[in-house]
């Protein structure tokens, strides 16, 4: 972890440095022997095992509760965590906790890998960058030096041994640990992990540890300028795998965990909705041809929502996703659930080769349920940041957020629960030491010495795009059918399957709030593919053409694969903020709307509970 939490009362805790192994298909654990502690806890089970010893024991008020005053979630990899939330120690020790070095003991004789010894070293509080050095430019456009600068850093990093905390290994096994499900809020309910996805914390999060990921590669190099090149797929000449990537001699930025037959194809911005049989199309790149421009400009209208629509002065507060709850349901905001998450999978492997099982001989990674998952590297959470693409495609998801925040106006969480939360990462590779940093930290990225490059910000599409209605509102809608099919919950969402959830109640708008479409309940496979959008006011009958083109579409409900400790489903939410929505399906004295789900993926997705539209 980042330091060993000692003398707690004199200040914050510091997290300790450990040993982590080199990115493999084995699954990273956590210290494995129980220490005791006298208040409740929460616990991070090592990856793949079922005793019960793999278990690193945290007070329980540490772990995010709404980010509450105090809050935490330390990674597990091998004694590794390079950022944790942390707690307020003035609080602990106001109520007589006793909180030292032996709170995160390694102890397991065991493990494959060896535990490092307790770390002096308290974490520093981050200061703000005095100046803008660095400016993150598009992958695709890099000069031929600064390529080889880049290759140069990450071979530097990927050379660093697995135990440093500013290895590649190391940053790697941030992501799986945090995003992978190894920490949870309860160790008797194997449905409340702790991940940074599916909330507010995942924009600021991903900037904090991609902040300290390219920071690291300067350094490695020695050069302060050097900034984090972005994978710019929201542009017509990058929606193909950046060429940096994909050159397989003596590159270190090519991952062969990647799905070979798209990396020279158009990137689809939705591919979770593309029908199996869909063809790739080759890129050729957009040139000169205005043609081709225009094409690649109206796929991007049509991938991904994050739109005009979504990024407008009535959906400011979009981006961030609801606010951490210590339950069994977490909701994404919509910067996560767009591109992103399609992105992901259509990097990564769809499988094993052809005709084999899913094990380590045919390259799978084994995630903390005991399983195989060969969707590696990009297309599961647990094995993401093993691929050096992964770093350059947050880096593009910051971007818009960088944009939707200045550009576009938007205005994030005012909230001192969320500002003052803290993680706490690695910085400076020859003397490795953490580093304090909260989200009001991280709001401009002026505070953290970098940029994007204003030049490609000229050209933005998907700004402009326009929203066209699937079927006729308001006095020329179409008839609703009636009788309605009487539904039973939970519902089974099958791909193909139409789902109508008919006369929801739209309550009127209240002054300062904006009215949200609230689904709870939804119970998936966090190993399958998984999605489902949300239209209103479609006609089953249509609504599988509904996309995010359509005024009518409201949102989805889409992951990344994961693992679950022991196996089985997870559950989940989603809340979408369709105001504007409402305003163009609903007619004058309209008091009901239908919700229309549909189904996008193979795997069956269940709803227990009927949506609801309320204020907020």
């Amino acid at each position: 972890m980042n330091g060993a939490m000692a003398n707690a009362c004199a200040r914050s805790s510091p997290l300790v440095p450990a040993a982590a192994p080199a990115a493999s298909t084995k699954s990273p654990a956590c210290p494995s022997k129980k220490t005791t502690y006298p208040r409740r806890t929460v616990w991070c089970r090592a990856a793949g095992r079922r005793d019960d010893d793999g278990l690193l024991w945290l007070p329980r008020r540490d772990v995010l509760t709404s980010l509450g005053g105090v809050a935490a979630g330390l990674v597990g990899y091998p004694g590794l965590a390079s950022g944790a939330l942390e707690a307020n120690p003035v609080e602990s020790c106001r109520r007589g906790d006793k909180v030292n070095d032996k709170l995160v003991e390694c102890t397991d004789p065991n493990r494959e890998y060896p535990c490092p010894p307790p770390s002096p070293v308290r974490a520093v509080d981050f200061k703000p960058e005095g100046a803008v050095r660095r400016v993150r430019q598009p992958a695709h456009l890099l000069s031929r030096e600064y390529q080889e600068k880049y290759k140069e850093a990450i071979a530097k990093m990927k050379a660093l041994p697995a135990s440093h905390p500013l290895s590649f290994a190391a940053q790697a096994a941030i992501h799986q640990a945090y995003c992978d499900g190894h920490y949870r809020y309860d160790p008797t309910e194997k449905n409340r992990p702790f991940d940074v996805h599916f909330s507010w914390i995942f924009a600021p999060w991903h900037r904090m540890y991609i902040y300290f990921y390219e920071k690291a590669l300067g350094q490695l190099i020695g050069d302060d300028t050097f900034a984090l090149p972005y994978w710019n797929w929201d542009a017509p000449a990058g929606m193909v795998i950046p060429p940096l990537f994909r050159d397989s001699f003596a590159n270190p930025l090519y991952d062969r965990n990647r799905e070979q037959p798209r990396l020279d194809k158009l990137v689809d911005l939705d591919f979770l909705n593309a029908p199996d049989d869909a063809p790739l199309i080759p890129f050729n790149g957009p040139k000169d041809d205005k043609g081709a421009r225009a094409f690649l400009g109206e796929k991007l209208c049509s991938d991904t929502d994050f739109r005009l629509k979504e990024i407008n002065e009535r959906s400011k507060r979009r981006q961030g996703g609801q606010r951490a709850k210590r339950d069994k349901t977490k909701s994404q905001g919509s910067l996560e659930r767009m591109a992103h998450t399609a992105l992901h999978v259509w990097v990564g492997r769809s499988g094993p080769p052809e005709g084999k099982t899913c094990t380590a001989d045919t390259g799978g990674v084994l995630g903390h349920d005991g399983a195989f998952n060969c969707n590696n590297d990009m297309g599961f959470l647990g094995s993401s940041g093993r691929d050096p693409l992964f770093y350059s495609h947050h880096a593009n998801v910051d971007r818009l957020w960088h944009i939707w925040s200045t550009k576009l106006g938007g205005e994030g969480f005012k909230d001192p629960e969320w500002l003052d939360a803290s993680f706490v990462f690695y910085d400076d590779v020859a003397n490795p030491r953490p580093v304090r940093i909260r989200f009001r930290d991280v709001l401009d990225t002026r505070n953290l010495g970098y940029t994007y490059d204003a030049e490609s910000e000229k050209d933005l599409p998907w700004l402009t795009c326009k929203l066209n209605p699937l079927v006729p509102h308001g006095k020329d809608s179409p008839p609703r059918p009636s009788p309605r099919k009487m539904l039973v919950y939970p519902l089974s969402l099958a791909k193909g399957e139409v789902v109508e959830v008919a006369a929801v109640a739209v309550p009127p708008r209240q002054p300062g709030q904006q009215r949200v479409l609230v689904i709870q309940g939804i119970e998936y496979d966090p190993k399958a593919e998984n999605k489902f959008d949300v239209a209103i006011n479609v006609p089953g009958d249509q609504a599988l053409q509904v996309g995010p083109e359509n005024s009518e579409y409201a949102g989805s409900f889409a992951v990344v694969p994961s693992s679950k400790a022991g196996g089985g489903t997870l559950e989940g939410r989603i809340t979408l903020f369709i105001d504007d929505v409402l305003d163009d399906v609903m007619g004058d004295g309209d008091t009901t709307v239908d919700v229309v789900l549909v189904p996008r993926t193979d795997d069956e997705i269940k709803v227990f509970l009927p949506p609801t539209i309320q204020n907020q």
